[in-house]
């Protein structure tokens, strides 16, 4: 199931802009040093004053003694002044966040690894490097972030299968489409391919950061 555009209350790329307070799931894909997406479910966007984001979760990447470490740290309030470091914010339409919801693992189940700290499980850097997929080779791990091709993968869970690749479950992908028009939608499945996609980073967060 997909849905494109209604959701968009900010995209740098076809200059819209929404103006006003929005309540729902909300993400904010950043363009910073992090890397970083923002998962928030209240908003305010003005024009004068910027992007206001309450309560949220910040997940990105932060370079700590020459060494690329994963974060995910909660926010009471940010303000972005500056629109030129997001490249979008889109409210994800309740109907496939009703599907993702309703597609959550057992939390109760033996074999998921969830881990207590977040933690990076795959980096692209020539000099930062991070490649753990080889580790957790058909291990569940719970609640993994992904960066590729400019898109957003948001899942209850991943198997690295025995090829190495990342097999998601349970999916929420935001993306763009061939008009470079942006789109949520929900799969149960989706295998990525290393070779054939262009996969920046695999984060998989720590339940310290999801306990409420």
């Amino acid at each position: 199931m997909s849905s494109e555009n209604d959701g968009v209350l900010y995209d740098s790329a076809k200059s819209i802009k929404k103006e006003g307070n929005f309540e729902g799931s909300i993400i904010t894909r950043c363009v910073d040093e992090f890397n970083s997406v923002i998962f928030s479910d209240n908003i305010k966007i003005s024009d004068s004053e910027g992007i206001s984001i309450n309560n949220a979760l910040q997940v990105g990447f932060k370079l700590i003694y020459n060494k690329k470490n994963a974060f995910s740290e909660k926010i009471g309030t940010l303000i972005i002044e500056d629109f030129s470091t997001v490249e979008y914010v889109i409210k994800i339409p309740y109907e496939i966040m009703t599907l993702f919801d309703e597609g959550q693992f057992s939390e109760a189940f033996p074999f998921t690894i969830r881990l207590l700290h977040t933690a990076g499980l795959y980096f692209d850097d020539y000099e930062h490097g991070i490649n753990h997929l080889d580790f957790f080779k058909g291990e569940i791990l719970k609640n993994p972030i992904s960066i590729i091709m400019n898109g957003i993968i948001l899942a209850d869970r991943v198997v690295i299968n025995e090829t190495g690749d990342p097999v998601f479950y349970d999916c929420l992908i935001i993306g763009r489409n061939e008009k470079e028009n942006l789109s949520v939608s929900y799969e149960p499945l989706m295998n990525v391919k290393k070779l054939f996609a262009s996969v920046q980073y695999i984060i998989i967060l720590g339940i310290e950061e999801l306990k409420i």
